[in-house]
């Protein structure tokens, strides 16, 4: 089954969500972010997804108590992401209790520690591939690299990754829907499977995905949850339906 993934974007201690990464449209949703995740649990979430903001722009971590108390304050699974390019808080982060750590930048621009984090932990990586235009966008989606991201995804699968997210750029945060032909062009040239992100606001969006098959392994859900555009164990029904 498809996993839907409720996202949890952390800015100052609060939920939030950006509109395309963009820090200066911050819509605040919560100052808890630990209560957020009881009540993502308590929905059925199987996975929450968290991710530090000011840790993807600034490179490093800042909000790791806040996402420590999260991790500990349910049972379920958590992937965290947000500035984890060293080590040591790629560790911390083990350490804390995430399930899976979420690594973008350092990918392409430390390799040498990239390697260093796939020989402590290789399973639990996930690595998140941010496009614009196919392309690959780093540092919180400041950076434009020339590299084409299903070449990216092609080398990592073959250096052993298991996980990746997909994210349209264009429509995070948008509510503006997914272009599926965008993902599926992906999933072919890659040969990799995805957990998609990026500009789901609806029933047909969750569809649309879903009709992609087996080249997906789960769906983030981010604004449209928080705006009550999607309910979320109506999103599950959908998934669960043969």
């Amino acid at each position: 089954m498809i996993l839907p993934i409720p996202a949890i974007d952390i800015l100052e201690g609060k939920v939030v969500r950006l509109n395309k990464g963009d820090y200066e449209k911050v819509e605040v949703f919560s100052t808890s972010p630990s209560l957020v995740a009881q009540k993502w649990e308590e929905e059925g979430a199987p996975l929450l997804h968290v991710v530090d903001l000011e840790g993807a722009k600034s490179g490093h971590p800042a909000n790791f108590p806040v996402i420590r108390d999260l991790i500990q304050a349910v049972k379920i699974p958590v992937q965290v992401g947000g500035g984890i390019r060293e080590v040591s808080s790629f560790l911390n982060y083990l350490n804390a209790g995430a399930a899976r750590v979420v690594l973008s930048s350092v990918v392409t621009k430390n390799p040498a520690v990239f390697e260093e984090m796939l020989k402590i932990a290789r399973e639990r990586i996930v690595v998140s591939i941010d496009t614009r235009d196919q392309f690959v966008s780093l540092q919180g989606w400041k950076e434009e690299v020339p590299v084409k991201a299903s070449e990216l995804a092609k080398a990592l699968r073959e250096k052993g990754v298991e996980h990746f997210i997909f994210t349209d750029i264009k429509r995070d945060g948008t509510l503006q829907g997914v272009r599926e032909e965008v993902i599926k062009n992906f999933i072919t040239e890659s040969g990799v499977s995805v957990i998609v992100a990026g500009g789901i606001s609806d029933r047909e969006d969750i569809q649309k995905i879903k009709s992609l098959g087996e080249g997906i392994e789960g769906i983030i859900l981010g604004k449209a949850l928080y705006v009550g555009k999607l309910n979320f164990r109506e999103v599950c029904s959908i998934l669960e339906e043969e």
